[in-house]
C-alpha cells in the first residue's frame, strides 16, 4: 500500500470527473453510496468519509494513522471502480473480463442460476446476473414457486436474499404453503433469506417511501438477488401510469447499481405484457401458462425476452411436484452435427436373412420405421434388435408404453432369448410408461436423458402409435417425432420405431398417416395375407435410404427361435 491519501483523493476525484461525464450525477452517486457501504462494512472508520453532488472528499482520513487512513481510502476508491464496471455491464447485459484480448476483451456472462437443471439450459445456465427479470402468468401457473426455488437455491451467507411481499398475499401465507417444498428451508428464514412487507409501505407511505425501504434493505444486506411478489400489486397501488413508470425506473437504477439481479412477478397473461411497462424496462421475460386437457393440466413455459444473451426459444412443458418445478426442455436437433458418414456401416438386426435383405444390416445412426397390424411380430423384431446389440457389445434402451417389462422377460426365453441376464448386467434398460399416464412433452425429454445417462448406442421405441394417443396436437405429434430421431441420430444412436396399422393388409398409405413415414431412413412393413384357409404375416423391406435392398416379400416364421423369414419363393 505504497500511495498515500493525496493520491487516493487525487484518483477519486478524476473518477468521479469521468464517471459524472459517463452516466450522469445521479447513477453517480448511487455508485459511490454503494461503495461508501462496501466499505463501511469492512472499516467503520470510512464514516469518515463524504461525497456529495461535488465531489469525494477524504480529508477526515487524515486523523488515523497513515497506514490504515491509505488502507480504507485504497478499499473505497476500488470498491467505487469495481461498482462502476458492474454498472457499465450490466446497462450492456454482458459482464466483461478486464482482461484484454488481442481482439480487444473477452466476454465472459456472469449467471444466477435457478436451480432448475432444465430451465438453467435454456438460459444458458440462468439468468445474466444484474438483470431484472419479470416471470409473468395468469395466477396458478407456478411463478411464486419458481420464485421461491430460485431464492433458495442460491441463498447463502454471502449470498443474500430478498424476497418483497406486497399486498397480493400476506407474508406468513406465503410461508406457509411454500414449506410443503422440499426447497424450503427453515434454517435460512431472516437470515440469508429476508422476507420483507413492501406493500404496507406503499399503501400508508407511497411510492417514495417505498423506494427508500428498498434503498435501506440493499444497504443491509447488499443480497444477490432481490424479488417482488408481486408488481401488478404495486401498479395497482400506484393509479398514475407515468409515476409508476418513474417507480420502475427508480428501483431498476437501485438494484442494477448495486448489482443485484432482480425477479419481478406479475399476473399477466401473454395479451397484457406488450403493453405493460414493466415489459420494456425488463431485461428478461419468462411466460408461464396452462392448457386444459381433459385428463389433467398441462403446463409450458417460454422465454420470451433475455438481453445480452442467448437461450432457447419455443414451448418446454413442466410439472411441478414436492421438489418444485420441474422442466422438460423441448428437443433442437442440430443437424449440422450430424455425421452422415456413419450410415457407411451396417449393424446387425439379430434376423439374419432380414440383415441379408438390407445388404448386411441397417445402417448406424439412422431410424427404421417397423409399421403392421396387431400380431405380426413388431415387438419380436424389436427385441431382436435391441438383444443383437447387445450381443455385440453395446447397450440398449427399449422403451415400452404397451406391455409391462416383467411380462417382455418372462416371455422372450418363449422366442429364444434370455433377456433377464442383459437387464441384470446393466446393457439392456427396459422403460415402461403407461399410455394412460403418457405426457409425450415429458416422455420425450426423459427417453432423451435415459440414453445419454446410459451411452446407449440403440433405442427402441415401441410403439410410437401410444405417443399418438398422447398428444391431441397432430402436427405436434409429428414434430416430436422427428425431433427425437434427428436429436438420437446426431450423437451416432441406432433408432428402431414400431408402429401399428389399422388396415391388417399392408396399405401403404396406412405407413404414412400423419407424415410419420419421412422421418425414417428404412422403412419396414409387416402384413397380413390370406392363402387358402391360413392367415399368414408377411415382411417386405419398403425404403432404404442409405443403399439398396432386397424388393422380395417374405413370409415370417415365430416359433421357439423368435421371428425368422422363410425362404424367398424362386
Amino acid at each position: 500500500m505504497e500511495k498515500d491519501l493525496q493520491t487516493y483523493q487525487k484518483m477519486a476525484r478524476e473518477i468521479f470527473d469521468s464517471l459524472v461525464k459517463a452516466v450522469g450525477i445521479h447513477v453517480m452517486l448511487l455508485v459511490i453510496e454503494k461503495a461508501f457501504w462496501k466499505t463501511k462494512h469492512m472499516y467503520e472508520e470510512a464514516s469518515l468519509i463524504s461525497f456529495s453532488e461535488d465531489g469525494i472528499n477524504l480529508d477526515r482520513l487524515e486523523e488515523l494513522e497513515q497506514e490504515k487512513a491509505a488502507l480504507v481510502a485504497h478499499d473505497f476508491v476500488m470498491a467505487i471502480i469495481d461498482n462502476s464496471w458492474s454498472f457499465n455491464r450490466q446497462k450492456d447485459g454482458r459482464t466483461v473480463s478486464r482482461a484484454a484480448t488481442k481482439s480487444g476483451r473477452s466476454i465472459n456472462l456472469e449467471r444466477i442460476a435457478t436451480g432448475i437443471k432444465a430451465l438453467d439450459d435454456i438460459l444458458q445456465g440462468g439468468f445474466p446476473a444484474g438483470a431484472a427479470v419479470l416471470v409473468v402468468g395468469c395466477p396458478g401457473t407456478g411463478k411464486t414457486i419458481l420464485a421461491h426455488q430460485t431464492m433458495f437455491y442460491n441463498a447463502a451467507p454471502d449470498s443474500k436474499v430478498i424476497y418483497l411481499t406486497t399486498l397480493a398475499e400476506p407474508q406468513v401465507k406465503v410461508m406457509k404453503f411454500q414449506q410443503e417444498f422440499t426447497y424450503f428451508d427453515f434454517s435460512k428464514v431472516q437470515n440469508s433469506v429476508i422476507y420483507h412487507d413492501l406493500g404496507s409501505v406503499l399503501r400508508k407511505n407511497g411510492p417514495g417511501k417505498a423506494i427508500s425501504v428498498v434503498d435501506e434493505l440493499l444497504k443491509k444486506h447488499q443480497p444477490r438477488l432481490l424479488i417482488i411478489d408481486t408488481i401488478k400489486t404495486i401498479a395497482d397501488m400506484i393509479p398514475s401510469l407515468t409515476e409508476f413508470r418513474e417507480f420502475i425506473l427508480d428501483f431498476s437504477l437501485r438494484t442494477a447499481t448495486w448489482g443485484c439481479t432482480t425477479i419481478l412477478l406479475g399476473e399477466y397473461s401473454e395479451g397484457d405484457i406488450e403493453i405493460r411497462p414493466e415489459s420494456a424496462i425488463a431485461d428478461g421475460i419468462i411466460y408461464l401458462y396452462g392448457l386444459e386437457e381433459k385428463k389433467k393440466q398441462k403446463r409450458f413455459l417460454r422465454v420470451l425476452k433475455m438481453r445480452g444473451t442467448n437461450y432457447a426459444g419455443g414451448e418446454n412443458f413442466f410439472n411441478i411436484t414436492e421438489n418444485g418445478i420441474e422442466v422438460f426442455q423441448r428437443l433442437n436437433p442440430v443437424v449440422a452435427n450430424q455425421q452422415y458418414s456413419q450410415f457407411g456401416e451396417r449393424i446387425a438386426t439379430g434376423i439374419a436373412d432380414l440383415d441379408n435383405m438390407t445388404n448386411g444390416g441397417l445402417p448406424r445412426a439412422s431410424t427404421t420405421l417397423v409399421s403392421g397390424a396387431t400380431g405380426t411380430g413388431k415387438s419380436i423384431l424389436a427385441l431382436h434388435f435391441a438383444c443383437a446389440g447387445v450381443q455385440a457389445g453395446e447397450k440398449a434402451v427399449y422403451v415400452t408404453f404397451e406391455v409391462n417389462p416383467r411380462q417382455i422377460i418372462s416371455q422372450a426365453p418363449g422366442f429364444g432369448m434370455d433377456i433377464q441376464r442383459y437387464v441384470d448386467s446393466g446393457q439392456l434398460y427396459l422403460v415402461h410408461v403407461s399410455p394412460i399416464e403418457l405426457d409425450i412433452d415429458e416422455h420425450v425429454y426423459r427417453i432423451q436423458k435415459t440414453v445419454q445417462d446410459t451411452g446407449a448406442q440403440r433405442l427402441v421405441i415401441d410403439s410410437i402409435s401410444s405417443f399418438e394417443l398422447g398428444i391431441s396436437d397432430k402436427i405436434k405429434y409429428t414434430d416430436h417425432i422427428w425431433s427425437l430421431t434427428d436429436y438420437f441420430k446426431s450423437l451416432g444412436v441406432t433408432v428402431l420405431l414400431t408402429h401399428e396399422m389399422t388396415n391388417s393388409w399392408g396399405e401403404l398409405s396406412q405407413i404414412t398417416k400423419h407424415g410419420v413415414s419421412y422421418v425414417a431412413d428404412n422403412l419396414i412393413m409387416l402384413s397380413y395375407q390370406e392363402q387358402g384357409s391360413e392367415l399368414k404375416s408377411f415382411l417386405r423391406v419398403i425404403k432404404m435410404r442409405a443403399g439398396n435392398h432386397s424388393k422380395t416379400q417374405r413370409e415370417i416364421c415365430i416359433d421357439s427361435n423368435g421371428l425368422t423369414l422363410a425362404k424367398a419363393d424362386k
